[in-house]
């Protein structure tokens, strides 16, 4: 398992996208994080593996979740 820290944003692209920005430069979309985590500018540390499906927002690689964490 894979754990990833960042800082989480939205875009307005594609109707809207939340993105992770993580302290390793990539940015990820995030798969199965818990609803009441999503607010902008969250710092967060998630658990899981990057997934080779595309997004519909095409604004990084996808990454399953399996346990988040605020930060």
């Amino acid at each position: 398992m894979e754990k990833l820290i960042g800082t989480l944003h939205h875009s307005d692209l594609e109707g809207g996208v939340w993105v992770l920005a993580a302290e390793n430069g990539r940015q990820y979309h995030l798969e199965g994080l818990p609803p009441a985590l999503y607010r902008e500018g969250a710092r967060l540390e998630v658990q899981g593996q990057e997934s080779s499906q595309m997004s519909l927002g095409m604004m990084g690689a996808v990454f399953q979740v399996r346990s988040a964490r605020s930060l």
